[in-house]
């Protein structure tokens, strides 16, 4: 069959299932499906010989369809599963199991993404790690992963002994066999949730109380390795293994739909509509809307002689005005707090796409000295709530808190800016930002900035088609961190030097051109639009902006630079013959991720090609690859040193000023920080 054929069976295919159901809807189940296979013969008659086969499997697949579109209902969750359970029909919700009949192709778009797979139950189907027997050892303790049968097992000492705050706990966690019944994660690592014993740990008066608790080590999905759940994250090195996550408590809030804790003071009865990020969580309870659209009179009708305000029976995003569109991506990408706390406990957010989401949720952005009472009360529990999340001049620096950003914006607050004007969830070029065309480029920029539109170079002062005259570039720098990577701000703004010195927040003019001095870009930013000169050291006039945050930076800095200098952009305005010198430093930092984003942007480097390094390796281990990555660079210098000088801390022989770069690692900044993620 050619890819044309397929593509046509495909698309008669869905548009059998809709007539099947319409038929059933009508007529019930037996006349619908002889009916159907009254149609269905006729067509391949009609058809003729040579498309018997092709009209025979269609009709296979479509009557197989009807059958189970007919009597398809939302998922349910087995009594035993270990998993959350399915909130009562009275909540409104379908599934998304109801949705995949009359919009098939949005159906598709969804299922190909990450929002489906953020949670799901185990399974062989679902995880992605290595589980053969196996046994992992981190910081003294020991989790032991294996196999019965077709269920996934852990034996570890047991995780919620690290949360018991009593003095007369027993001076050793007891050892527990957990089953592992649920996943987080799909694209860069993967996340296990176990349920504890019912019986077995003698030491606590209760056992399995419904909380999910993490599982002590992820997957790294693209390494194909197992890694220590903290070392995956931004975090002050320690010796001493941090309490594990319980979904329940917060996770579920943004990684399933309508989430209901149910928590009783002593354990969980945790219910929700569907696990992960589903239909619902965009539209709302879909339960009413399928019901309606039941009728196939009500469907035409609405589709051929409707008033183009869409159906009253669902919320669409992008029939919401901006404002409450963004709302619909907030509820999730955002630092916020839960207005009533007890009745979170109790009930969950009671938040549903198209409500104004400032009433049961506050959002906390940055006050130097705050007034908010949620914020407040955030900090009161969490004092480091803001210096994990945010820059100094306010801008959110964690992945996924993206609407903290925009909401920052003058876009936003002046303009109809939202997220569905660069993101689309149905219609996008790649499952990893779900970017719309649009919003892929500089269209969704040159929309309400037309000015520009005639002689973008005018503006951006870079060749036309280059990375330095792309808007998100300047406009939108990756100055937010997650997941072993960098990623672009949501604070739409204009680079600023003075900004980044009175704050440390890195601007985009020294993070693409890595070799240049804070003095440099201040020279360019004066001269095309008028920036006031900023007040500038002696050190800023000379030395490279970028190796001064990678060096002698906190870890967000040192992290922030250290992937640009693996980013192709900067690559190609800086050169990449030099960079090696200084992320060999890195190689060696006190931080995990630090250590990881380096190594992957030495991995890019000319004359690395074959550098081996495990950035969880041992201190030892981690200074002799140091080491070795300097003379790896060092003899690589005569073929692709492509920058020199004393701003980066290379001789005019191509050799390292040692002295010099020990003299900036003596003034780094070693404040602990913690990127809350």
């Amino acid at each position: 069959m050619s890819a044309v054929q397929a593509d046509k069976t495909g698309q008669g295919a869905i548009q059998m299932w809709k007539v099947g159901e319409d038929l059933y809807t009508l007529m019930g189940m037996e006349w619908a499906l002889f009916c159907l296979g009254i149609i269905l013969i006729v067509a391949v008659l009609a058809q003729g010989r040579s498309r018997v086969v092709v009209g025979g499997a269609a009709a296979g697949v479509i009557l197989s369809a009807v059958v189970v579109g007919a009597l398809v209902s939302g998922p349910s969750t087995p009594v035993d599963s270990g998993l959350p359970g399915t909130l009562e029909e009275e909540a409104g919700f379908a599934s998304s199991n109801a949705c995949r009949a009359c919009h098939p192709a949005q159906y598709e778009s969804w299922h190909d993404s990450y929002h489906r797979t953020m949670t799901q139950p185990a399974g062989e189907d679902t995880i992605l790690a290595d589980w053969e027997e196996v046994g992992l050892e981190n910081r003294g303790f020991t989790t032991r992963l294996f196999k019965e049968g077709d269920a996934f097992w852990a034996e570890l000492p047991d995780p919620l002994w690290h949360q018991d705050p009593s003095p007369d706990r027993v001076p050793v966690p007891p050892n527990i066999k957990a089953r592992v019944v649920m996943t987080t994660g799909s694209h860069h690592m993967q996340n296990y949730w176990i349920r504890r014993p019912a019986e077995g740990v003698a030491y606590l008066d209760s056992f399995d109380n419904g909380a999910l608790v993490q599982l002590p080590w992820v997957w790294m999905i693209d390494e194909q390795r197992w890694s220590p759940v903290q070392d995956s994250f931004l975090t002050p090195p320690s010796p001493h293994l941090e309490p594990p996550a319980v979904w329940n408590t917060s996770c579920h809030l943004c990684h399933s739909v309508a989430p209901e804790p149910r928590f009783d003071g002593e354990g969980f009865e945790t219910q929700t509509a569907e696990l992960g990020i589903a239909c619902e969580a965009c539209h709302g309870p879909g339960e009413a809307h399928a019901e309606a659209n039941r009728s196939p009179f009500r469907r035409y009708s609405r589709r051929w002689f409707g008033d183009g305000e869409g159906d009253p029976t669902i919320v669409n995003p992008s029939r919401l005005d901006s404002k409450a569109s963004t709302e619909v991506c907030g509820q999730c990408h955002s630092f916020t707090r839960v207005v009533d706390m007890p009745r979170w406990q109790k009930e969950g957010v009671p938040y549903r796409a198209g409500d104004e989401l400032a009433d049961s949720k506050a959002l906390l952005l940055h006050e130097s000295v705050p007034q908010n009472p949620h914020l407040i009360a955030q900090l009161e529990e969490e004092p480091n709530a803001l210096v994990g999340r945010y820059w100094r001049d306010g801008t959110i620096r964690v992945a996924g808190r993206e609407y903290n950003g925009l909401a920052e914006s003058a876009c936003f607050q002046e303009g109809d800016m939202s997220c569905l004007s660069c993101h689309s969830l149905h219609d996008y070029t790649e499952p990893a930002d779900q970017l719309s065309v649009a919003g892929a480029g500089d269209e969704t920029c040159l929309d309400c900035h037309s000015a520009f539109r005639a002689d973008p170079a005018a503006h951006t002062h870079h060749d036309l088609g280059s990375e330095g005259s792309r808007c998100q570039n300047c406009h939108m720098p990756h100055t937010t961190y997650g997941l072993f990577t960098a990623m672009r701000s949501h604070r739409i703004d204009s680079p600023s030097v003075a900004n980044s010195k009175a704050t440390g927040r890195p601007n985009a003019c020294n993070l693409c051109h890595l070799d240049q001095s804070l003095a440099w870009a201040d020279r360019y930013l004066t001269a095309w639009y008028g920036q006031a000169p900023a007040g500038l050291d002696r050190e800023d006039q000379v030395e490279s902006a970028a190796v001064g945050w990678l060096l002698r930076g906190d870890a967000a800095q040192r992290a922030i630079t250290a992937w640009h200098m693996g980013w192709g952009p900067a690559q190609q305005a800086s050169g990449k013959g030099w960079q090696g010198a200084h992320l060999a430093v890195l190689l060696a930092d006190p931080y995990v991720s630090v250590r990881r984003v380096a190594q992957k942007s030495l991995d890019t480097l000319p004359g690395f090609e074959s550098f081996e390094y495990d950035h969880l390796g041992s201190v030892t281990e981690q200074i002799a690859s140091r080491d070795e990555a300097w003379g790896v660079w060092q003899r690589a210098t005569s073929r692709y040193l492509d920058r020199r000088g004393p701003g980066l801390f290379i001789r005019p022989d191509g050799r390292i000023d040692g002295a010099a770069i020990q003299d900036q690692l003596n003034a780094r900044d070693q404040t602990p920080l913690r990127i809350i993620e």
